[in-house]
Order: structure tokens, then sequence, then C-alpha cells
């Protein structure tokens, strides 16, 4: 069961049973749908939900096994993660134009349901999106650490996690947090493991316009995928100066000044500035 927010009122959509929160201002701007990675939840994208709602309708969402969602379960494939968010999307109106913003994992989300629904989508924002299945991208990576332990999820949970926070600030957290987070392991190998099996979109078939990201001080074969994507027709990737793999969260005032409102002036203009 989805419970949306619009505005202070709550709405239960039975339909779609995942968490979502919509923010609404601006109902004549495009709809910016924030797409999370692996491990992380809508709550990472708050501040800066906050920022673009002044001029923006933005929604969140915790995808399957993960948040607020950590009940819907799944096989946590990449075909159901563009189903669900074909089901979120479908509550928009129709002539209503829809923007993915998809970091790590949720980037993948984002591309995949964009070669699906050709056509269906205004624009892409992508943040350091895993291409797990390409020769080049390193074996020694977290996710396939996470992947190498998917016979114990809570596990690979946790080794997960320790690979992207650190030993220390994990040990510093509240077992009631290890806890769920260990509980979001079979979410976490299940989607990691399908995009190391499957090719879930194909870098020839990408639309632009789109805006891939990346951190200056993110790790090489990160930075890698968003200038590959940079490099095509319509595309334009952007370095945030000081960043890691977290500027969604760390960084917004960045995020959305460099790679979010550039996007949606391109889509509004029809040309980049």
């Amino acid at each position: 069961m989805q419970r949306c927010t619009y505005m202070g009122r709550s709405q239960v959509i039975e339909s779609v049973r995942l968490h979502d929160n919509r923010l609404e201002q601006n109902t004549d701007s495009p709809v910016i749908v924030l797409i999370h990675g692996s491990m992380d939840r809508q709550a990472a994208f708050a501040r800066m939900a906050r920022l673009l709602s002044t001029s923006s309708q933005v929604v969140t969402f915790d995808r399957r096994g993960y948040g607020k969602s950590v009940e819907q379960r799944g096989t946590f494939s990449v075909d159901e993660q563009v189903s669900d968010l074909d089901e979120i999307i479908g509550q928009f109106a129709a002539n209503q134009k829809v923007i993915l913003v998809g970091h790590s994992f949720g980037g993948v989300v984002a591309l995949a349901y964009a070669q699906r629904f050709v056509g269906s989508i205004a624009g892409l924002v992508i943040y350091e999106s895993p291409m797990s299945w390409e020769p080049w991208w390193p074996k020694d990576s977290g996710g396939s650490a996470a992947v190498a332990a998917a016979d114990d999820p809570e596990y690979a949970a946790e080794t997960f996690m320790r690979r992207f926070i650190g030993h220390r600030r994990w040990e510093a957290l509240p077992d009631s947090t290890k806890k769920q987070r260990r509980s979001e392991g079979e979410a976490l190998v299940g989607e990691l493991g399908d995009i190391r099996r499957i090719r879930p979109w194909d870098i020839e078939l990408v639309q632009g316009p789109l805006i891939a990201g990346f951190g200056s001080k993110s790790k090489p074969h990160l930075q890698a995928s968003a200038e590959l994507l940079g490099n095509l027709d319509d595309c334009r990737s952007i370095k945030i100066e000081g960043a890691h793999h977290n500027a969604h969260s760390a960084s917004p005032d960045d995020f959305v000044e460099l790679l979010i409102q550039p996007l949606v002036r391109r889509v509004i203009q029809g040309t980049w500035s």
C-alpha cells in the first residue's frame, strides 16, 4: 500500500504498495521523480526535495525492500523496479512532463524505464549509475562484495554498508538501525545480482536530454560511467567538485544547481542554454 502526502494531506493509493511522498507547488512545471539507490531510501533526498519543491512538483518513494517499503517483497529485478515506477508515474496526468533523477542504482531503474517506455520521459538526471554488466567494471566493488555473500543477505547488507560508510560509522549505529539495514539485504543482493546477469539498458538506445553527474572524489569507475553517458547525443556529463557518491544527501544544493536545474531548463526551453 502506498501512502502519499500532498502538502500535508495523506492519501492511500491501493494500486501501488510503495511508500512515497509528494510535494506540490507549481503544477505547471515538470514532475521530478527522485529514485534512490541500493541500501538507501527516499529520506536521503529530503533536503533536495525541499529545494526543488519551491518551483516544481517532486515525488520521492522507497523502492521495494527498502525503508518504509521494506515489507514489499519480490524478485527485486530491474523489470520489477520498472513496473513499480510505471505505477507511480501512472498517477500523473497524461500531459505532464516527467523528469527522472536516479542516484546510483536508481539511475539503472530510470534508464531502463526510459527505454521500455520510449518517449514517456521528458529528461533524465543520472548520478554515478553502476554498469556492473560491463567487462571493465571492477570485480572488487562494494556491490560485488555484497553479491558474493548472497547466500546470507543480512551479512551482504552489512558488508555493503561497511564498505560505503566505514567500519567506525557502522559500529556507531544503533542496534535498531543495524537490524533495519540488514533486513534490506534481500533487496540488495536481488537487484545487484540482476544487473550482473543481464544488461538492463542499452547505451546505444539512450535518448537525451540527459545529464550524468559524478563527484570529483568518487571512484574512477563511477566517474567513467557518467562520462560515457555524457558523451552521447543531447547529453552532458557534469562534475561536482568535492563531492563523493553521496552527493544527493551531502551536497544537495550543488546537485540541484549543477545537475537538475540545467536539465529542467533544457526540457522547458528545448535547447541547452
